[in-house]
Formats: structure tokens, sequence, C-alpha cells
């Protein structure tokens, strides 16, 4: 409005310096001149500012809104409290440098001790795994320059673990998604989440209590989806995460269970936090689905590295208590690389209590001794058995205020099984820590 005012103004003017005639003709004309020349530019510019900002008002209405620059109050809060993402190591996943972590207590802890866990070792390439339910198909496959393998979970399907009881009031559920794209092809709509179905061939998800995350268009910036819900309804959504950034790679998801609390981690980003979101009930399974949409997904959902893990602390906390009453404790719960001493993130809070009670109790001195399978030869596992307990001591010494004088280590390598090689669960046994009070 107020560059049409400026217009009518300045036409004023010139006809107001056109009327004027007290001045010589001669000089009469040179003024009029001059002032037209001055009126013209100023019109000029009066108008193509105003048709400017004109045209620039009439684009804005058309122009898309850009979801990323319209931040909510709480996701600028939940960016002040958080700092760059140290990677977890997956393959293909170098580069995703946008990711963040949340700091201190906000971390991620796995639980101790493993209620079910596979990575399909055992599976045949081609078949449906042994230890999942479905109301559809999929398969076992492998992806080129990914490590291990995946279940390609087709389009309309739903998959649950095959677990013999409910999930415990405080628990951890970890598995990786790679989120493929094949060009044009259609991706899936992935949707995981807790349910009170047991029994997914012979129930029907969508009709019974449930706690559910979507993640769809995951190769669209502007149209990818993050949201989470209750049932049939969502409750909310998340636009922040780079979910465009892991198109091709590996995303790490996490979910802590806490009684009726419930906290989901996107590749150690925690995302959302709801303290009142279950029911016991729902905790009756985990399930995984490629959800049905239109088009149907012709790219599937691919799943690996499955981990479900109890988070009580008494179970953890029975180990330091068999250690002060007992004087020895051994756990299979402390988990390293194959063939290496490096120590699985999941084993943590399993060597925290130990790390703890030394801390507490100035005058504990322990002996730390590491047991192996026998898997490759005699002299390597010895090697390795005693790596590995002084990796277990390292951790301890840089993560407490405990002298390294109190700690002894020693490896025995596959010399003192306590149980059969000659099996999977046998072996597993046989790979364990012992803490000795000393």
């Amino acid at each position: 409005m107020r560059q049409y005012i400026l217009l009518v103004i300045l036409l004023v003017t010139a006809a107001t310096i056109h009327a004027q005639s007290p001045i010589p003709k001669r000089a009469e004309q040179r003024a009029k001149d001059k002032a037209n020349s001055k009126v013209d530019e100023s019109v000029d510019k009066g108008i193509d500012s105003a048709f400017s900002k004109t045209t620039r008002a009439i684009g804005n209405l058309f122009k898309k809104k850009d979801k990323t620059k319209k931040r909510t109050d709480e996701e600028a809060r939940s960016d002040e409290s958080v700092s760059t993402s140290d990677r977890r190591g997956n393959i293909g996943n170098a580069g995703a440098g946008s990711a963040r972590k949340v700091n201190s207590a906000g971390d991620f802890e796995p639980g101790g001790t493993v209620l079910f866990e596979d990575h399909f070792s055992k599976d045949r390439t081609g078949d449906f795994p042994a230890n999942w339910n479905t109301n559809g198909s999929g398969k076992i496959v492998t992806i080129d320059g990914v490590e291990g393998k995946w279940l390609d979970v087709v389009h309309n399907c739903i998959i649950t673990p095959v677990l013999n009881k409910p999930l415990p009031e405080n628990c951890t559920i970890e598995f990786d998604l790679f989120l493929r794209s094949e060009g044009e092809r259609s991706t899936p709509f992935i949707q995981f989440g807790l349910t009170e179905v047991r029994d997914i061939l012979r129930e029907d998800l969508f009709y019974k209590d449930r706690f559910f995350v979507n993640l769809h268009r995951y190769t669209e910036e502007d149209g990818k989806t993050l949201e989470y819900g209750l049932k049939n309804d969502v409750i909310g959504n998340k636009s922040s995460f780079p979910l465009t950034a892991y198109v091709n790679k590996v995303l790490h998801v996490a979910l802590a269970v806490n009684k009726s609390r419930v906290r989901l981690y996107l590749d150690d980003n925690k995302i959302i936090d709801l303290p009142q979101a279950l029911t016991s009930n729902m905790r009756n399974n985990f399930f995984l689905n490629n959800n049905a949409v239109i088009p149907a997904s012709e790219t599937g959902m691919y799943v690996g590295n499955i981990r479900i893990a109890s988070g009580e602390t008494d179970a953890r906390s029975l180990l330091i208590k068999q250690l002060m009453e007992e004087g020895k404790a051994v756990t299979n719960d402390i988990l390293f690389d194959v063939n290496s001493d490096r120590i699985k993130k999941e084993s943590f809070s399993i060597i925290n209590q130990f790390g703890d009670a030394l801390q507490k109790n100035p005058s504990l001195k322990i002996k730390i001794t590491g047991h192996t399978d026998n898997d490759g030869n005699d002299a390597d596992n010895l090697t390795l058995s005693q790596k590995r307990a002084a990796a277990v001591k390292m951790y301890i010494t840089e993560n407490y205020a405990v002298a390294g004088s109190r700690i002894q280590t020693d490896g025995k390598g596959e010399s003192q099984p306590i149980a059969t090689n000659s099996t999977t669960d046998g072996k597993a046994r046989n790979r364990r820590v012992e803490f000795v009070k000393l």
C-alpha cells in the first residue's frame, strides 16, 4: 500500500512542478525538462520497487514451505543439548556426519542379559529364519559391501521373534535397518514397535494395543516421515533427524523400555522419551512391519543384528553379591569382537558393576581371568584370553577412580572348559570372564 501512496505523491509533485510559471521561458523549459526527468526516474523506481515486492509476495504464496527451517521450540531445545555423534562403525555409515549424540545420562545403555539374539548366521540364504514368525514372507539375503546376513521382508508383511515369555519391565531392543534405494522403485513403509499380540498368524495386530514407530519415504528430503503412535493413531513426529543421510546405509535402532516408559534412539540419537506410553500387555512381543501402502513398496525392508536383553539391575547386582559373599563371580555376558580383545558396548553395564564395587570399597582387590572356547590353536587362545582380561581391567581403571595395582589379570585360554565345545551353547559358556576376590 505504501508503494502506491508514494506513486500518487510523486505524480502530484510532477503536476505541481509542471504548473509553475513565474520562471523565464527558456529557464522554464529547462526546469520542466529537469523536473520531468527527476519525476520519471522516481516514478520508475517506485513502480519497479512496488512490482518487485508484489511479485515476491505473490510468489511466496505458492512457494513450498521449507519444513527444515520451521523448527519447533522443543526441537530447538533438543538440538542445544546434543553434541556430534561418534559413529558406531557399521559398514557403509561413514560420512553421515550430521547425526548427533545425546550427552551423559541420556545415552542408550544396552541390557546386560541377552534374551534373544539373531544375526541369521545359522539360516540358509533364501530361507525364512527359524527363530521368527510371520504372517507373510521374507528371505535371508546378503548385501554387497555390507557385513552379515539380512532378512528381506516383503510388502504388507509383519514379523516377530519367537519368544518364550513376555518382555521384562526393563529391557532393551536393538536392530539394524538397511535403508535400501533402487532408483525409481518405491521404498518400504517401515514400522516397528511393541504389541500385545503373541501369535501374528492368529491375531490382528491393528486391533490390539501397541506402540509403533513409522519410518517412511526415506529417500525424499521433502517427504521423509518419522512418526510414532499408539494403536492406530499417530501422536507425534520428528522432522529434524537426517533420515535421508542413511540411504543405502545401515541405521542402528534401539528401544529402551522401563515399565510404562519407552525411549527411541536412532544411531545413538535419542528421538523420543515417553514416560507413560506403554501398558504391560504391550510387552508381550516386539514386531517389525513392512506396512501396507499404495503403491506397494517394490523394495523390501532389510533387518539385521537383532538383540533383545534384560535391563534389570538385580541380575547384574547378583554378580557383585556373589563376589563379596562367595569370593568369586563368573559371567558370560562380557562380550568381545570375534578373535579380538575389543569389548562390545553391551558389556559395559556388567563391567560397570565391578567398577562401582571397587570404587565404593577401597580395600577390595580382585583378579580377572579370561577363558575361551577351543576354536583356533591353544597358544593363540591363551594370548587372547590374557588380552581380554587386561582389556576389562583397562576399562575399569580408565572409567573409575581405581588404582591398577588393585586388579590382577590372567588368562587360561581353552584349558579349563566348563561345558562341551561340541555345541554352540557349550562354546558360549566356555567364553567367560571370572572375577576372584583377593
